[in-house]
């Protein structure tokens, strides 16, 4: 008896030592989000519940600080040597963090990852697009797209869709007709317009630089160009002959609002403005088509992104990579992805979701891997363009576009601003 008894507080004190060294073996990641909102944090607190089941050593310890102070609150504990393991970044912000050597290189670590070949190859470019090394693995991505009410065109007389500024300006002439309320382009007026006029506009200048829209590849500033001069005088002509003067005071809400309506049946917009017209439209009667083409064949697109990285105060980076390529799988992407309506990183999302199947999704996933599409980006990570981007090509093209300046104005303007 005494025999069995020593057995069985022997398996005990075995059993206890091995809980114990389990306990000791688990680790505990902390994943800070900053695009907190109360429908995405209880569908990542899902998708952290179910890595956990299938990895019972790991702990997701999920912070969410409020929406507005988010990137302050992660800025503020990476300062202060906080550990934290992975953190979403934004396009307009992640630079900054790099310069100032808060996030770690990932390059090793996506050079051993099988699953690189399952991201699409925007993805890829946009995680290397700043600094000198690949910091963050995008989880979805903003790009341009020309959207179309196709029922609108139709009844207008127009069944051929145009796939080059000068096909795009001359149906827009075509549509248009002020006296009965029809105007053809839903022109972003107020907010960042350069983020979609630029866009546009440098499609028509030959060798855009690919690390800036703004520049061609001999440095000359895109718009101080032959072809940029004209391409600012079509659009001009566009906001004069096609737009709804009221355009030129027009926010994202006001462009959605005169889409939907079919005041405007051309809007160029990213792919989470679907989810914005959904409510009101059908799938035949809109879609999205590629950003036309321009004299040079080509379309320069940059990409807006939410992603992740691994902070350098992390202590288990090999974990936190693990934990980063689980939340860009196939599965979870397309869940994140559905419910912001922004495009998937992982190619099987869009043969998996009935939504990333609709034409209207197909058509940004085709505009992305057509050999004509050129990626490029602004320089996000200048201190200057924050500037740029909301006072002085704001108001230096509104002035143009109200015929209160010149081309040469315009362009003299934001050349200078640069410093080109």
């Amino acid at each position: 008896m005494k025999k069995a008894l020593s057995l069985v507080l022997a398996l005990i004190m075995v059993l206890s030592l091995a809980a114990g060294a389990f306990a000791d073996d688990k680790i505990t990641l902390t994943f800070v989000e900053v695009m907190t909102a109360p429908e995405r944090t209880l569908i990542l607190e899902d998708m952290i519940a179910k890595y956990e089941e299938t990895h019972p050593n790991i702990e997701i310890e999920l912070v969410s600080p409020p929406y507005e102070s988010a990137e302050t609150k992660l800025v503020s504990m990476l300062a202060a040597g906080q550990t934290v393991d992975i953190c979403e970044v934004r396009d307009n912000t992640v630079g900054a963090w790099i310069n100032s050597d808060l996030l770690s290189p990932l390059d090793e670590l996506i050079g051993d990852w099988d699953g690189r070949d399952q991201m699409i190859d925007a993805a890829l470019i946009a995680g290397a697009s700043i600094g000198d090394a690949t910091y963050f693995i995008p989880q979805y991505l903003y790009v341009k797209g020309l959207m179309v009410r196709t029922d609108i065109l139709e009844s207008l007389g127009v069944t051929e869709m145009p796939t080059t500024w000068d096909e795009f300006l001359a149906v827009c002439k075509q549509i248009t007709d002020p006296a009965k309320g029809q105007y053809a382009y839903a022109l972003r007026g107020i907010g960042q317009p350069c983020k979609t006029t630029d866009i546009l506009c440098a499609t028509m200048v030959p060798n855009i630089s690919k690390d800036n829209v703004l520049l061609t590849e001999d440095g000359t500033f895109y718009m101080d160009t032959p072809e940029g001069r004209k391409v600012l005088e079509m659009y001009k002509e566009l906001f004069t002959e096609c737009c709804s003067p009221d355009a030129i005071n027009w926010g994202y809400n006001e462009q959605i609002n005169a889409f939907v309506s079919g005041t405007t049946p051309f809007l160029v917009q990213d792919p989470d403005a679907v989810g914005s017209v959904s409510g009101s439209l059908t799938p035949d009667q809109y879609t999205c088509i590629p950003m036309p083409l321009g004299d040079s064949g080509k379309r320069y697109l940059d990409y807006g992104f939410n992603g992740l990285s691994i902070p350098v105060t992390s202590e288990h980076p090999q974990e936190a990579f693990e934990f980063l390529k689980y939340m860009v799988s196939a599965e979870v992407n397309t869940a994140i992805c559905e419910l912001y309506g922004a495009l998937p990183v992982n190619k099987a999302a869009y043969e998996s979701s009935e939504m990333f199947e609709l034409p209207v999704y197909k058509a940004w996933a085709e505009e992305m891997e057509d050999e004509n599409t050129i990626f490029t980006r602004f320089p996000l990570d200048d201190p200057m363009f924050a500037e740029y981007a909301t006072t002085v090509h704001l108001a230096a093209m509104q002035s143009y576009l109200l015929g209160q300046s010149t081309v040469d104005d315009l362009i003299n303007t934001c050349k200078d601003y640069w410093g080109y």
